[in-house]
């Protein structure tokens, strides 16, 4: 165990989707690629139009993903909220989704997984890292999704623990999951470092639960809270000074 900026750290983990991996930029690549192939034709609507149809029936189905309807269809698998997302964003372009909501919900997953990729620092720290501190990972999603990500990208082996929000029952910022790791490591709270680029489920979701946070911030966004002492990163290889 070293001193670290941190203290005494003897585990450190990460959130996947956009702070291993390039995720968003990735999903709405691959979802307008499929309006392109399927909808711009059908419709003659710019793209910037379709999706921002797409993007209310996103928001109205997040709002509904926790219901005793979606949340355990959710939980093990990624394609009936997708799908049903999909259907919702035909239904309000008058469109006939029979079929068509299904094809390209899909396609699209197809897509987006063919097009991920790891930012180019993350095999590089997590391999020194690995060197040092058993590593885990955190991750919010569907359990069959989430795992196949992990293997897609070749990253499944460098961690000694998973946490996918499907297989555990619930997801960041809530403090149960945090608890189940800090459990499965038994280490103290103040001996455990969570890096994330959500402040608001990686970030505020380990300092609730006692960890330390590093904030992953590759856009240049303003510091949520300056005062926090929650350093910084633009890209993960700071850690490997800090750490």
């Amino acid at each position: 165990m070293r001193e670290t900026p941190f203290g005494q750290v003897r585990a450190v983990g990460f959130d996947l989707d956009d702070t291993l991996c390039v995720y968003m930029p990735v999903a709405v690549q691959a979802r307008r690629e499929i309006m392109k192939r399927y909808l711009v034709p059908q419709t003659g609507l710019p793209l910037e139009t379709l999706d921002q149809h797409y993007r209310r029936a996103f928001q109205s189905m997040l709002a509904e993903i926790h219901s005793e309807q979606w949340y355990p269809l959710y939980l093990q698998a990624g394609h009936a909220t997708r799908t049903e997302t999909f259907r919702r964003f035909l239904a309000s372009l008058n469109m006939d989704t029979d079929g068509l909501a299904e094809r390209i919900s899909t396609e699209y997953a197809a897509l987006r997984e063919q097009m991920l990729h790891l930012h180019e620092e993350t095999l590089e720290v997590l391999h020194a890292l690995r060197a040092r501190y058993p590593l885990f990972v955190i991750t919010n999603g569907p359990a069959l999704e989430q795992r196949r990500e992990l293997q897609v990208l070749g990253l499944e082996g460098l961690f000694d623990l998973v946490a996918i929000e499907g297989e555990v029952g619930v997801g960041k910022p809530h403090k149960p999951i945090f608890e189940w790791v800090q459990r499965q490591l038994a280490l103290p709270s103040e001996q455990i470092v969570f890096v994330g680029n959500s402040w608001a489920h990686d970030v505020e979701g380990a300092r609730s639960a006692g960890w330390h946070a590093a904030w992953v911030n590759r856009e240049g966004e303003p510091h949520p809270d300056p005062q926090s002492g929650v350093p910084e990163l633009r890209d993960l290889r700071p850690l490997l000074e800090w750490l």
